[in-house]
């Protein structure tokens, strides 16, 4: 695992053989902040064509109303064009971020994307899931039906 990026706010570390990129969250991101440490994950997806992510968001705070519209205009559409094939997330304790987050993934569902999202209590299981092997969206949805 290598780090890409790292100030008070977030950590980001990647691994290419893996295809697998991470960020650390902590604290109260705002504007310049928040919007530099997104632009910095997804350009870290774009310069490995990573094709998984995992976000610990736990100690991340409220994302500001500004910020949360600039994640849905910007981040969201960048996202549903990405490289990225499974994201998983350790939730924030943040009731406020859990609510951003949520307004976000909702917005992610009216794009047609690839990308599989599963929140997870444990990282060690998240991870797990994550570096499972890619089945064809065909035998996925199969899969899915029968459960």
């Amino acid at each position: 695992m290598q780090e890409y990026f790292k100030n008070n706010f977030v950590s980001i570390y990647y691994d290419r053989t893996a295809s697998l990129g991470i960020a650390e969250w902590k604290g109260h991101l705002r504007g310049a902040e928040f919007r530099e440490a997104y632009l910095l994950c997804l350009d870290l997806v774009d310069r490995y064509a990573l094709t998984r992510w995992f976000g610990d968001d736990r100690l991340m705070e409220s994302i500001a109303p500004e910020d949360l519209d600039w994640s849905i205009n910007f981040i969201i559409p960048r996202l549903a064009t990405s490289s990225l094939l499974r994201m998983a997330r350790l939730p924030s304790y943040s009731e406020g971020n859990r609510s951003g987050v949520e307004t976000m993934i909702a917005k992610g569902h009216s794009y047609d994307i690839n990308l599989i999202l599963r929140d997870f209590a444990e990282k060690q299981e998240a991870l797990d899931w994550l570096m499972l092997p890619f089945l064809a969206p065909e035998v996925y949805n199969a899969l899915i039906e029968e459960l």
